[in-house]
């Protein structure tokens, strides 16, 4: 059965978008968008946006939708880049997208010289991969390709543990899937980490 998904908010708000098919793509329901540009607000304004593993770009396209400045997608698929450029086309926002195939984690420093540093970095693999921990620790850890105040959004399986160190300052739980979300200028100004929010 062929999954719909829709912009919630912004200037694209209501278009539908296309999802892959004949493929691994788990889109990010539309539940779980909303809860996420909520927690984001204002910060996508303006922002240099990287959506990591794209799928249909439903995320990134929801950040341009909202007002990022750039927003990058990264995916392996040829069948995913070729829907998630049309889906930008049909939303009129492929002025400020880059849309890449490459793999990941290995393509990060590459992508982040080229198009970053960014200020939001949202990143959803396949649940059957094990290639989150190495990005979250480029991301988080070594904050290669992130602005100063950068926010990284990991989505992953709620079981599944990606950084025991640091914890995330937010946690969203919807079913199986989990949102990490990390502020990084906690980090840079040597502050504790909390679980309960920033």
């Amino acid at each position: 059965m062929r999954r719909e998904l829709r912009v919630i908010g912004g200037e694209a708000r209501s278009l539908h978008l296309r999802v892959p098919t004949g493929t691994k793509v788990r889109p990010t329901t539309d539940a779980m968008r909303e809860t996420l540009f909520s927690s984001l607000g204002a910060d996508v304004r303006r922002a240099r946006f990287a959506d990591l593993y794209a799928g249909s770009g439903a995320v990134g396209i929801e950040a341009l939708s909202r007002g990022a400045q750039l927003a990058v997608f990264v995916e392996r698929d040829s069948r995913c880049t070729e829907v998630i450029q049309q889906n930008l086309e049909n939303t009129k926002l492929a002025e400020r997208a880059v849309v890449l195939r490459r793999s990941l984690p290995a393509a990060w420093a590459e992508v982040a010289q080229a198009h970053g540093p960014f200020d939001i970095v949202f990143v959803d693999p396949p649940y059957d991969t094990s290639e989150l921990p190495a990005l979250a620790r480029q991301l988080v850890c070594q904050q290669q390709g992130v602005a100063a105040e950068a926010i990284v959004v990991l989505q992953h399986e709620r079981s599944e543990p990606v950084l025991r160190d640091p914890l995330p300052d937010k946690t969203k739980a919807f079913g199986h899937s989990r949102l990490d979300i990390y502020y990084l200028e906690a980090t840079a100004r040597g502050e504790e980490r909390k679980t309960d929010g920033r």
